[in-house]
């Protein structure tokens, strides 16, 4: 508790020196109800080669005067950006001009797809389709072509990268700056049947040397561009329509696989999707393959509790958000885990027959259900997945919802469900609550079976107060669900300043927090964690950072505990351990040729020592060409045993175009004495349609044998009618 008085002192006298600075004068809440942007019905055609030279460009009045978000939030753009929209029968046209005063500075370091966007200039364009103050489409491009495309739900609370929408462009650089030329097919839109359109609308644009992002409709610092209840408005859609809106991609694969298993494999499959109203969309697949899937970065575990590894499927990533229950960011429980389908424990492929999804909104709701069956493998049997959620959107930013999940197979009385409520309000924009309530059925798994979780927490420009409440019973069982760590109840509070600092120009804002955690267990009632940690830092301007952290620790270990990973395996005795750590991690500039991060923490672990260092490094000679490498070690000494682990990654991306990508992943576990490479070339010949050539290998470094190899080639092509 000392440690705590002392970093709540810390942020009381900080907000004292720095409370004196000006702000921008700017009212957020109505700026963006005079921002209004016409889009022009053409005749002509609007060939997409990135040089605007077709007459009807001039027609259409431009979008102009971007507001900083940062440097200096409300003030103008410093370099003038122009966009100009346009519309046929059957797509929007966009013109972007990003005028430039140095234009031989323009920062490109990435055109592979979903570049990532803090590493070169860039523009994208939110678009609201639907008008619901909550959803929207979001288009990404930088100066050299590549693309980066998501979905927004929950007004910016949640969103999905991995969503790919059927979109092109063309860009230009010249003496004046660099032009894009981008058509969005209204296929890819949901919209409503009416005559005429209004949609919600946003322009971003970043410029990386100036460490300047600045919005059309002007956003406060605290938000991204995807708060899209604080858009402007598109006008001028008349009689525009979506057609059938029906896709159908079908794939075929081939592969060979050497190792515990000889195999040929020759496979084909198709998914689709149905657009069944303006805004619910039917997904479905059969033979579901997911060959060309990155593999897992492997993580070291040096705790009693699960680890998380992220989804990284196609089907299962897009649409996301609607499917999100309680907070967006949980990292404790997650009900529905959609990698419970499809893949053991182990992450082992278990073949998936096929399954359908519906998504999308209805009137004020959000509707999500999914179903899907696998195949039987080996002692796994043959499962059925139902997974429903509901959410009734209330006022500008709530709502309240519902979620059920269902596994069950062919053995009699082998099921598993899930369901609950979950609510979330939030009021000035700034006052949030989160709630939800669990509950599990699972045979011989009856009483004290529910989760619960509350949240109230304060969030503008600079602070950040929260406090929670979580508790997961001994008999809670979420079988298509993730618990990091079950049977326990949780408090916990947390307090953040990040005073900005207006006057500096190398100083984005000063970082400042504390935290602290008990957790006891469900059961018993007695403490079995208490965290305090305290957090000082900087963030420089260019993204870099500087963060030195306290961390004080009580753990009480009511059984050994086997610790998962080192060579040899030790356990540290049960019993009560106090321990301090201490942490200094920094990020460098991400937009130069060479960047890095590293973490460093040291200090006791239990009833002895750790050193862990993780580590990175960015190499990025030129546009084409980027290359990763990490490094994770833990040196731990114990009175019973010391162990050192070393976990190694390198991944090159090389961008031929932006529609032709090499891939190589390669990580060594020192600890399981495992080499794994995974090698992927990717074409786009068209739109959403693939040419994949996959090669994966795992070696065991104390045999100098290959494991498992396995080639794998797959086709995809979409028919968009």
């Amino acid at each position: 508790m000392k440690l705590r008085a002392i970093s709540l002192g810390i942020l009381v006298l900080a907000q004292s020196a720095f409370s004196q600075q000006a702000r921008a004068p700017i009212n957020y809440d109505t700026a963006h109800l005079s921002k209004i942007a016409t889009a022009i019905r053409t005749n002509e055609k609007i060939t997409i080669d990135g040089r605007l030279e077709e007459p009807a460009w001039q027609l259409a009045v431009p979008v102009t005067d971007l507001i900083e978000t940062r440097p200096t939030p409300g003030a103008p753009a410093r370099e003038r950006t122009e966009v100009r929209f346009l519309y046929d029968d059957e797509n929007l046209y966009a013109a972007v001009y990003c005028y430039d005063s140095d234009p031989k500075h323009i920062t490109l370091n990435s055109i592979q797809e979903d570049f990532p966007y803090n590493e070169s200039d860039n523009v994208s364009i939110t678009i609201d389709s639907l008008h619901d103050l909550r959803t929207a489409f979001n288009f990404n491009f930088n100066p050299g072509g590549a693309k980066r495309d998501s979905q927004v739900f929950n007004d910016g609370g949640s969103s999905s990268q991995d969503w790919d929408g059927v979109w092109d462009l063309k860009t230009a650089v010249t003496e004046e700056g660099w032009f894009a030329e981008v058509i969005i097919p209204f296929k890819t839109l949901r919209f409503s049947k009416s005559s005429t359109q209004e949609w919600g609308l946003n322009i971003s644009r970043r410029i990386l040397r100036m460490n300047e992002d600045a919005n059309w409709s002007p956003i406060p610092i605290r938000y991204t561009n995807f708060k899209i209840s604080l858009a402007g408005t598109l006008t001028g859609l008349e009689n525009i329509h979506q057609g059938r809106n029906l896709k159908i991609k079908p794939f075929v694969s081939a592969g060979v696989t050497r190792g515990i298993t000889h195999k040929n494999d020759a496979d084909g499959g198709l998914d689709l999707k149905y657009s069944l109203t303006p805004s619910l969309t039917l997904d479905a697949t059969y033979r579901t393959d997911f060959a060309q899937v990155e593999v897992d970065q492997q993580q070291v575990n040096l705790t009693r509790f699960n680890l998380f590894f992220p989804e990284k499927r196609d089907f299962f990533l897009e649409n996301t958000g609607i499917f999100t229950f309680g907070p967006a960011f949980n990292s404790n429980l997650v009900p529905f885990f959609s990698r419970r389908v499809g893949l053991s424990a182990a992450g082992t492929p278990i073949p998936i027959v096929g399954g359908a999804r519906v998504s999308g909104q209805l009137k004020r709701y959000d509707i999500g259900f999914l179903s899907m069956k696998t195949e039987r493998l080996d002692a796994i049997p043959s499962n059925n997945f139902v997974v429903g959620r509901l959410k009734r959107n209330l006022f500008r930013n709530s709502w309240v919802g519902t979620l059920a999940t269902n596994r069950d197979s062919a053995i009699s009385r082998d099921y598993n469900r899930l369901y609950g409520s979950d609510a979330h309000f939030q009021f000035y924009n700034k006052l949030e609550f989160d709630s939800y309530l669990l509950r599990t059925d699972t045979p011989g798994r009856d009483g004290r079976n529910q989760a619960r979780r509350f949240e109230t927490g304060w969030k503008d420009d600079e602070w950040s107060l929260t406090a929670e409440y979580n508790s997961v019973q001994p008999n809670f069982n979420p079988e298509v669900g993730f618990v990091r760590r079950a049977n326990m109840e949780q408090y916990s509070s947390d307090a953040v300043w990040k005073p900005l600092l207006r006057r500096s120009d190398s100083i984005r804002n000063l970082n400042f927090g504390t935290s602290y955690d008990y957790i006891g267990g469900s059961s018993s009632g007695k403490v079995e964690t208490r965290i305090s940690e305290s957090t000082i830092g900087v963030v420089f301007e260019n993204n870099a950072s500087i963060n030195f952290i306290l961390n004080d620790t009580f753990d009480r270990l009511a059984a050994p505990l086997k610790i998962p990973a080192g060579n040899p395996h030790v356990a540290i005795p049960a019993g009560d351990y106090k321990f301090l750590g201490y942490t200094g991690n920094f990020t460098t500039n991400a937009r130069k040729k060479i960047s890095g991060n590293a973490a460093y923490n040291w200090g006791d672990f239990y009833n002895g020592r750790i050193k862990h260092l993780t580590s990175g490094l960015n190499l990025k000679p030129n546009y084409h060409l980027t290359l990763n490498l990490t490094y994770d070690r833990n040196r731990v000494s114990l009175p019973n045993g010391s162990f050192t682990t070393d976990l190694v990654g390198t991944k090159l991306i090389y961008g031929f175009t932006p529609r032709a990508f090499f891939n190589a992943y390669i990580q060594y576990n020192a600890d399981t004495h495992l080499v794994s490479s995974n090698l992927r070339f990717n074409w786009t010949h068209h739109p959403l349609s693939d040419l994949y050539l996959v090669y994966n290998d795992t070696r065991d470094t104390l045999t100098h044998r290959p494991r498992e190899r396995a080639f794998i080639v797959k086709l995809t092509n979409l028919f968009n009618f």
